[in-house]
């Protein structure tokens, strides 16, 4: 045995299935930390919001503007609002990007970071901190930044889709390969990275297979722990040089990337590092590990080549030439930017790997290719078979007896195919496509309706919208509809309360509702429904309560008046696959705090809208994209005493004013209902 040193990292580790909702406020109150800086992204936000219950009394403030990679301007507010609120904690809850947050915090403060992780980043239990700005990630090492406490819980990962489940999963197989060549590398760090790439490799099939299967991913974010463990000891090598510079430069997907230059990085190593070559194939049972990698992330149908997720050719040199300079010195094979612009370039096409490609051999390799002659026949061929199938789809439709009908089927047959061939549709990816549609029918029913949500999500909803719903000059704006409508909500008289079951601040509602010649419209239907203060509409509530909604007529006037709760902030319903998509995209769930109106006269186009408390933090990034500025309404705040219509209140209350404009109605058919 050689001689080798070792550093054991301190921190605690608790793991097993559940452990976030039962252990969780144990270990906080072991630690004797009580005002946490709660820090979650994405997906995570609500899980978040459910785990932090418990430490209702110990979250002093939430930070939801998470960003892949890091960027300064993120880490300063974020540092900024530990400040604000005195935090001696800081909790993180969900992937690397959250992660990352919370050490970019502890960074400069020194607190201690408690890490809950919903993803197989692993760096959960490493020092590494990343920070990046502008197109340049820079990356260290300080035990500050270290987590003290990490809750692993599987029951966090199983909503992770597979194909960020299978990159995540990669990434921590590359933490283990690139630790055994990494300038920190020894016995013990070896065990556990091959240990890791041995249940990792197993594990990522089975979740592929059936995401809820609780035991491979439970296996699988062991794996990740192990990886994690081994990385954070050994530091980074060639392959997460390469990736960083990739990201931070070009702004690729963190995970995806990982998972591409994995095999072409140990392909090129492997012949200076023979003996960590043998134990990464004995790992994977392969004698050519870089192949067997490669073939692992085309079963998970992980994309091949950078291209695929967004590096152009033409700046392959420019990423060589940046590369270059943070090669560890002793990595086993030479680097300079000619071989690793050829390695680059290999990785970008998605080439297959070979047995030998060692850089000074890389420098002067051409992978074998089709010969030049006939292959430009055969493009044509294949151009003109796949047209012929769209011509057939597109003559199916011809003969449907209702013009209109005939008219969006073949437009959407033409559009789709025109998608497919674009992007070059693999038929993984067509079937992670129908999977998608299958659980979102599963999951709608009479009290959610998950295909409005992708709608919302997509922006179609509000292009709809804007469609049909024209601009008229002194008519209010409309919006989406949003999935928390339901038919018959109960009537409330002139001045009533449609709060009902739904608690929070009391807020009083007053407007008129009038045409755009200013003509008051009297008899009009007002209808609201809103969130109540914990951000959940009553369709939401387990037990049937209603709360929240009501509908109302104007007086002669056209004025309206009535109470309820004044709305908040909350997350789209992100449990199912559109918050899948969400947390794929890097995209919060989040809409900002608002009243939704429906407003019907006869003679009057159907007003469909909401109205944003002003100074919201999410107006900027509605997850529905529904936020207009003429929308965004100040909500006064007023001291217990009596309100406008002389109701006494023993608590602060608040006021909104909106008068609402209708446009009449063109000749023709009117618009049509919800």
């Amino acid at each position: 045995m050689e001689a080798f040193a070792c550093d054991a990292l301190p921190g605690r580790v608790v793991f097993g299935a559940g452990a976030a909702r039962t252990a969780l406020a144990d270990e906080v109150a072991r630690l004797g930390v009580s005002r946490l800086l709660l820090i979650a992204a994405g997906g995570g936000e609500t899980v978040a919001r459910d785990l932090a219950a418990p430490l209702a009394d110990r979250i002093a403030g939430t930070f939801t503007g998470v960003r892949p990679h890091v960027p300064v301007e993120v880490a300063d507010a974020a540092r900024k609002q530990a400040a604000a609120i005195g935090a001696d904690a800081v909790l993180s809850v969900g992937g690397g990007s959250a992660t990352g947050t919370a050490k970019a915090v502890a960074l400069t403060t020194g607190l201690p970071v408690i890490a809950v992780p919903t993803t197989y980043a692993g760096s959960e239990v490493t020092p590494v901190w990343g920070l990046s700005d502008g197109e340049r990630k820079t990356t260290g090492v300080d035990m500050r930044v270290l987590p003290r406490l990490v809750i692993y819980d599987p029951e966090l990962t199983v909503s992770l889709p597979g194909p960020l489940s299978a990159a995540s999963g990669l990434n921590a197989v590359a933490h283990c390969v690139d630790g055994f060549w990494a300038p920190g590398r020894n016995p013990v760090s070896a065990l556990a990275a091959a240990e890791a790439i041995r249940v990792l490799a197993a594990a990522l099939p089975a979740v592929a297979r059936d995401g809820t299967d609780l035991g491979a991913r439970s296996d699988l974010l062991y794996g990740a722990y192990l990886a994690g463990s081994a990385f954070a000891v050994t530091g980074s090598g060639l392959h997460h040089k390469i990736c960083h510079v990739l990201g931070g430069r070009y702004g690729l997907p963190h995970a995806q990337t990982h998972a591409i230059m994995l095999p072409y990085v140990l392909a090129f190593n492997a012949p200076g590092a023979p003996d960590a070559a043998s134990r990464i194939g004995q790992a994977l049972g392969s004698e050519h590990p870089a192949a067997a990698l490669q073939a692992l992330a085309a079963q998970l149908g992980l994309p091949r080549g950078l291209r695929e997720i967004g590096l152009a050719e033409d700046q392959l040199a420019e990423a060589a030439r940046l590369i270059e300079p943070v090669v560890p010195a002793d990595n086993p094979v030479p680097a300079g930017a000619a071989a690793l612009q050829v390695l680059l370039r290999h990785a970008w096409a998605g080439d297959p790997v070979g047995t030998e490609l060692a850089g000074t051999e890389l420098a002067g390799t051409e992978l074998a290719g089709t010969e030049l002659a006939g292959a430009g026949r055969a493009v044509e061929e294949q151009g003109a078979r796949e047209e012929a199938v769209t011509d057939e789809a597109l003559a199916s439709f011809a003969g449907a007896d209702a013009a209109r009908y005939r008219e969006i089927m073949q437009s959407l047959v033409r559009h789709l195919h025109a998608f497919a061939r674009e992007v070059r549709l693999t038929e993984s990816e067509w079937e992670q496509g129908i999977d998608f549609l299958t659980r979102a029918g599963h999951i709608t029913d009479d009290r959610r309706q998950e295909f409005i949500l992708l709608s919302d999500v997509l922006g179609l909803s509000m292009l709809t919208v804007a469609i049909n719903a024209p601009a008229s000059a002194g008519a209010t704006e409309s919006t989406v509809v949003g999935p928390f409508f339901v038919a018959d909500a109960p009537e409330v008289p002139l001045g009533g309360d449609i709060a009902g079951e739904a608690k929070g601040r009391p807020c009083y509602v007053s407007g008129t509702v009038q045409g755009t010649g200013g003509e008051p419209l009297p008899g009009a239907r007002i209808e609201v429904w809103e969130s109540d203060e914990d951000g959940f509409y009553d369709v939401q509530y387990p037990d049937g309560r209603i709360g929240g909604r009501g509908w109302l007529r104007s007086a002669p006037d056209g004025g309206y008046r009535f109470w309820s709760v004044r709305p908040a902030p909350y997350p789209i319903p992100d449990d199912g696959p559109v918050g899948a998509l969400l947390t794929a995209a890097g995209r919060g769930p989040m809409r900002p705090a608002h009243l939704h109106f429906k407003v019907e006269a006869p003679g009057y186009r159907t007003l469909i809208t909401h109205i944003f408390v002003a100074g919201d933090p999410y107006l900027d990034r509605d997850a529905v994209f529904g936020v207009k500025e003429s929308l965004i309404t100040d909500f006064a705040e007023h001291p217990p005493g009596p309100g406008p219509d002389g109701r006494p209140l023993d608590e602060p209350w608040t006021s909104v004013r909106f008068d609402i404009v209708l446009a009449r109605l063109a000749s023709g058919p009117g618009s049509p209902g919800i």
